[in-house]
């Protein structure tokens, strides 16, 4: 039976755990040399960090996105508040003499923090141009537009450099990881080399015995046919692994389940000897050393 190694980080933990404690209380007689529980203990121990250092990051990122959408929304107000402040001088509309202040083809206020801070820059530097265009009544001074101008490109750049920091902390994470399935995957080499394969020990380990088969899938393409008064032909289709069949039988109204009446290697089965005028009904499983598998849907057939 084939090994399936996990693919999610959960998994990941919960089999090296597995792996570790299998490999600490059967030391005495499976002697590992390289897939060791320290080994895999110093790479579960490196992956939980990498981990929680990424989850730490995105939560410190949400925060800084938090701020920096305060510093947007205060910087947009104080844009907003500073051209209606100009109106009364420069006019209500837009014209080219507004491009000097930060605003260039309308006098809409941008919501871009990008662009924002494009416009703090551009209105301070007008303001210390032209002092005599400062409202200090209403906080629309140079250095008021420069304080905006810094807030909001320093939480800018904040959530920039967090967002590039998450992304190497995901990559440093995906590789700890990475390197738990590696182990995984060399522990069963090594197992394989150690032990037998359909040693109980796999299990302990937490891996399927490797000299059990999967289990076959339900026989298909079953057909039942009267050849005589009183028997029957029933055929199927090959299941991939099975090694034999279980042909199962009732005759309606003398049994209340299904029975095993036999469990051919061979592809037909021939029900003989069975009660005149009677409803039979047939359904197949196939088996091998891994478990049968699930049980066909039921044909029924009529005796003469």
């Amino acid at each position: 039976m084939k090994q399936k190694i996990p693919g999610s980080m959960s998994g990941l933990l919960s089999a090296t755990n597995t792996a570790i404690e299998a490999g600490t209380s059967l030391s005495a007689t499976v002697a590992l040399a390289h897939n060791t529980p320290a080994a895999f203990t110093v790479a579960r121990g490196a992956a939980v960090v990498a981990r929680d250092a990424r989850e730490l990051g995105k939560e410190e990122l949400r925060i800084l996105r938090e701020l920096a959408e305060i510093e947007r929304n205060e910087t947009r107000e104080f844009v907003m508040l500073g051209r209606d402040q100009l109106k009364p001088t420069l006019g209500r509309l837009y014209h080219p003499g507004w491009d000097i202040t930060g605003f260039q083809g309308t006098l809409q206020a941008p919501n871009k923090p990008d662009k924002l801070e494009s416009f703090a820059e551009a209105f301070h530097s007008y303001l210390v141009q032209n002092p005599t265009k400062e409202v200090p009544a209403h906080d629309i001074t140079a250095v008021k537009a420069d304080e905006r101008y810094n807030a909001i490109k320093n939480a800018r750049t904040a959530v920039l450099a967090k967002e590039g920091e998450l992304k190497t902390l995901k990559q440093n994470r995906d590789a700890k990881f990475a390197v738990l399935a590696v182990l995984l995957r060399g522990l069963v080499k090594e197992l394989g080399q150690l032990i037998p394969p359909l040693d109980g020990r796999w299990t302990t380990f937490g891996f399927n015995t490797p000299g059990v088969k999967e289990r076959p899938p339900t026989p298909t393409n079953i057909k039942v046919v009267l050849i005589g008064p009183n028997a029957l032909s029933v055929k199927w289709d090959r299941s991939a692994r099975a090694e034999y069949y279980r042909v199962w039988m009732r005759i309606v109204g003398v049994g209340t389940e299904l029975g095993v009446v036999g469990t051919p290697a061979d592809l037909d089965m021939t029900l003989e000897s069975l009660p005149s005028n009677s409803i039979v009904e047939v359904a197949l499983s196939a088996m091998n050393n891994g478990g049968e598998s699930a049980r066909s849907e039921v044909i029924a057939v009529q005796t003469l």
